[in-house]
């Protein structure tokens, strides 16, 4: 069960309200008088009382959620400021037990502790819900887990070289500096974002994906098996020509016959064609009925009580009609598509018709090649249908034509079993069980990992993919760097320029509430 949000911004007024409080009783600094002396028992146990109270309730809230985060996205900042608050009240408490009046702990009473937690509550509810809701991956995370463990060596270098040469007293006050001062998660916030960003911005472009998680796999992709038509070639096909082959029909009754087959699958290209090449020769369709589409292949039906059928020529084959293999063979060199109209017993027409070529192919196959794309295609259209692409093509590596449906999605299984494939398909062959990237082309019903309007927006979506790698790369490495610095003051190393600033918790936890507010204003300004 997801832990509840901290409302860190209802903790930070109750410390305010009780840092108030304890200023009317106490010195806001050391060796100043308080607001109103008062001779009350035990005020000041009181007061440490309700600070104690109040950071160990809010101790275990943060806790909690620094566990469920830590195994939600294996890692987390919380310890840090959870250790850093926890550790300052410590030390405040011993100051005053021990009664220290050391010039350099000026800032180190009960009343500005509470103003530096209120500051704390604040920078972490400025950013609590980013934290929460933006997906970090790996480059994030190692990122994340550095400044954590550079977080530490420098409070524990702080703690050894202060604590031995000064005091532990002061040793523990710039430990709690570094502990506090930043947030090791600014980098990976600002990158995420920034990662999210570029995300959004796909669905404007025609882009939808599924899992933003499939971005992350795409450099390593190295093959690209893909659909022929609708992906490489326009949507619209032309009928060339419609032919009888039994002396019992004319050539417009094989039309008649099959523009009314094709009717039965009204979303094919070729059945929208051959309905637009009838109506141009004035033939009205046959009524058929009881239509069983064989997936890639055809239609079967009935039309006035007699089984009839459009097959693809490689069908056609298989089921053993047969066929002039003369006429095919020059059908092929004309570079047709070709199918058959069949009935129970023979072949009755045939069928010639070929698609247009994307117009966008020569810059499609520009880009395969420039990513070291492999190409491979299988087809049930013949050989000449798919010969213009292997001329135009470089990146095409592989193509099988004249396959039966079985065999297509054969050859289709043993290609996607290799890793790094990406499948790009406008049909319901989506494979079940396979890691190949999955890409559905103008088909939004499809259960794939990625909708594109047409092949060639993968080209944005890899763009987007580069941006990503660039984020992950350079944008987290400049971001670390204010934290670096950040934490490396905080540590002593400006010790010599300005004292105050590197000793003094309450200025690094206002410096934390600043850069906080000011990731914050640049999140919300660039939304």
């Amino acid at each position: 069960m997801p832990v509840r949000k901290i409302r860190y911004y209802q903790y930070a007024i109750v410390m305010f309200m009780l840092a108030l409080l304890a200023v009317i009783f106490l010195p806001t600094l050391l060796n100043t008088s308080p607001l109103v002396t008062a001779h009350i028992n035990h005020l000041i146990m009181t007061l440490f009382g309700l600070g104690a109270v109040t950071i160990v309730y809010l101790d275990d809230r943060m806790i909690k959620q620094a566990l469920y985060q830590s195994k939600q996205m294996k890692t987390v900042t919380l310890w840090l400021p959870i250790l850093g608050q926890t550790i300052w009240y410590l030390v405040v408490l011993w100051i005053y037990l021990i009664n220290l009046k050391d010039h350099a702990l000026w800032t180190m009473t009960l009343p500005m502790l509470l103003f530096g937690m209120s500051f704390m509550m604040g920078s972490l509810g400025l950013l609590q819900r980013e934290t929460l809701s933006i997906i970090v991956n790996d480059p994030m995370k190692k990122t994340t887990r550095r400044l954590n463990i550079m977080t530490v060596f420098l409070a524990i270098y702080a703690l050894l070289f202060f604590g031995l040469t000064a005091s532990w007293v002061y040793g523990l006050t710039i430990m709690v500096s570094v502990l506090i001062i930043a947030d090791a998660n600014w980098p990976a916030l600002w990158a995420g974002w920034h990662r999210e960003k570029s995300l959004d911005d796909l669905p404007a472009q025609g882009i939808n994906f599924k899992d933003v998680r499939v971005i992350e796999k795409l450099h390593k992709v190295s093959t690209i098996v893909t659909e022929k038509r609708g992906v490489l070639t326009d949507d619209s096909v032309t009928v060339h020509s419609i032919l009888s082959l039994d002396e019992r029909y004319s050539d417009f009754d094989i039309l008649g016959l099959a523009t009314g087959l094709l009717a039965l699958e009204p979303k094919s290209g070729l059945s929208q064609a051959i309905i637009k090449y009838a109506e141009d020769h004035t033939i009205f369709p046959s009524t058929a009925s009881e239509p069983e589409i064989v997936f890639g292949a055809g239609v079967r039906g009935v039309v006035l009580n007699e089984r009839f059928a459009v097959l693809s020529a490689a069908q056609t084959l298989a089921e053993g009609y047969i066929v002039d293999e003369e006429a095919l063979a020059t059908y092929k060199s004309l570079g047709n598509s070709v199918s058959y109209v069949v009935d129970k017993l023979q072949v009755i027409g045939v069928i010639t018709f070929g698609d247009t070529l994307s117009k966008s192919l020569i810059s499609l196959n520009d880009f395969f090649v420039k990513r070291h794309l492999s190409v491979k295609i299988a087809s049930g259209d013949t050989v000449g249908a798919t010969a213009s692409l292997q001329k135009m093509m470089s990146s095409l590596t592989d193509i099988k034509a004249d396959l039966t449906p079985d065999n297509k999605q054969a050859q289709l299984d043993e290609w996607l079993a290799n890793k790094n494939t990406m499948f790009v398909t406008n049909q319901d062959n989506l494979p079940d069980d396979t890691d190949a990237i999955t890409v559905a082309v103008n088909r939004p019903d499809l259960n794939a990992d990625i909708h594109v309007e047409k092949i060639t927006d993968l080209r944005k979506f890899w763009a987007t993919a580069d941006r990503l790698i660039q984020i992950d790369k350079k944008m987290l490495r400049w971001a670390s760097l204010p934290v670096i610095i950040l934490l490396l003051l905080a540590a002593g190393l400006g010790i010599f320029i300005s004292p105050w600033l590197y000793i003094s918790p309450i200025i690094a936890v206002i410096i934390r509430y600043v850069m906080s507010y000011m990731l914050r204003l640049q999140i919300k300004n660039k939304k």
